[in-house]
């Protein structure tokens, strides 16, 4: 029997390539989150985060509601949704307005112009606006303020980095929640819920990139000087490694992801040469030797190539020779040994695995790096939140949901 719990709740969920996962948690005084619980349950043709067969990923997302539901003594009706994808884009643009020959000063409406502007920017065809997050404001001398209300200028500059996707596949995604009559609260780029999960401001501040390697996807979300300046999604993730041991080991996809999630390692030596591991494929009666250094040069190349397609993108932004800050790794392929010694060859940079902020109540999946999105929502959530709550203003919190849903002409 569910009943009415004395806080706010709030819940995320993620449609990801090899599960989908659902976090609920209570708002309490003070805006401290109290985690109740996540549920999982395989995701049925879900790939590289996009669903390619409604009826049975919608079975999915169901299932792992009401897990959830049953784990935490909550009615799930609503929910913040990550959104993933390859379609996923993203760039930085300027928008600029005057304020006369003589200056003016700044107030709110200047502000809400700038974004109205950038909101009009034209995107590839077929995509809409996910995010347009705020970098920077810059006046007529170029000084960069991050809130300009009150300052005096002749013209004032906006800087953001916008997000987009493709309207038919996050409609998609939209619905297959919508149709088992939960609400969407807000959504938000997978990635970015991660890197509230795990960053802190001052690690922000201080320079980080966080990497999430996904089953179908690598993420990746740049913060540098305390603000987003670039992030990506690449169509290759840790399924590709499997699938790389599955055929060169002549094995069945399962038995390729259990050898290496059991076995799984990026690390070259001695020791791995001498190693042997005996296998059997499902298609032979007879079990075979294969060398362990053959499984981590396997995984290796795949690894490498990853890395080096994300080092290949970073080195185009303007941001990259003045970086000097921490590269943390997230995710299930966060888990692989020898992965923070790989990407710290690869990028020059220090890196860590991340970890991710402290939560109170159930402390059973913190290390869980393949969960730290849904756990990251449940902060972006807390954002909204609290704004509504200060505010008095329910709809404020909606509003961007709203022009979203109108975006992809989504039929209630």
């Amino acid at each position: 029997m569910f009943w009415k719990k004395e806080w706010p709740i709030l819940v995320g969920l993620e449609i990801g390539t090899s599960k989908i996962a659902c976090s609920v948690a209570e708002l309490r005084e003070g805006g401290e989150l109290y985690l109740l619980g996540i549920a999982e349950s395989p995701s049925l043709n879900v790939r590289k985060g996009e669903i390619v067969d409604f009826e049975l990923a919608q079975k999915s997302v169901h299932d792992a509601i009401v897990e959830a539901e049953a784990k935490t003594n909550v009615a799930i009706e609503e929910v913040y949704l990550a959104i993933s994808g390859a379609h996923i884009r993203s760039f930085n643009s300027k928008v600029v307005i005057s304020l006369g020959e003589d200056g003016d000063r700044i107030d709110q409406k200047h502000l809400m112009e700038l974004r109205s502007l950038v909101r009009q920017q034209a995107l590839p065809t077929g995509q809409i606006l996910l995010h347009d997050l705020l970098k920077t404001y810059s006046l007529d001398d170029g000084t960069l303020t991050e809130n300009p209300i009150g300052l005096f200028s002749k013209k004032l500059t906006a800087e953001y980095h916008l997000i987009s996707g493709i309207a038919t596949r996050l409609q998609t995604t939209v619905r297959c929640v919508k149709e088992l009559s939960i609400d969407i609260c807000n959504y938000c780029l997978s990635i970015f819920a991660t890197a509230q999960a795990v960053l802190t401001r001052s690690q922000k501040m201080q320079g980080a990139i966080v990497i999430d390697l996904g089953a179908g996807l690598t993420d990746y979300i740049v913060y540098h000087g305390g603000i987003i300046v670039h992030s990506g999604v690449i169509g290759v993730g840790q399924d590709h490694l499997t699938n790389d041991l599955a055929l060169a080991l002549r094995i069945p996809f399962p038995q390729a992801e259990e050898i290496k999630k059991h076995f799984g390692s990026f690390k070259l030596g001695s020791e791995s040469i001498k190693k042997r591991l005996t296998t059997s494929n499902h298609l032979l009666p007879e079990e075979r030797l294969v060398p362990y250094n053959a499984i981590v040069k396997i995984m290796r190349a795949r690894q490498e190539e990853i890395f080096e397609i994300i080092k290949e993108d970073l080195e185009m932004q303007s941001f990259w020779p003045h970086f000097t800050g921490t590269i943390y790794l997230t995710g299930g392929g966060s888990k692989i040994d020898g992965v923070e010694e790989l990407a710290q060859k690869i990028f020059g940079h220090p890196v860590k695995l991340a970890e991710p902020l402290p939560f109170k109540g159930d402390q059973s999946y913190l290390d869980r790096p393949d969960l730290y999105t849904v756990l990251g929502l449940l902060r972006y959530g807390r954002i909204f939140e609290m704004e509504s709550l200060k505010e008095g203003l329910l709809g404020k919190m909606r509003s961007s949901l709203l022009r979203f849903l109108g975006n992809i002409k989504f039929l209630n």
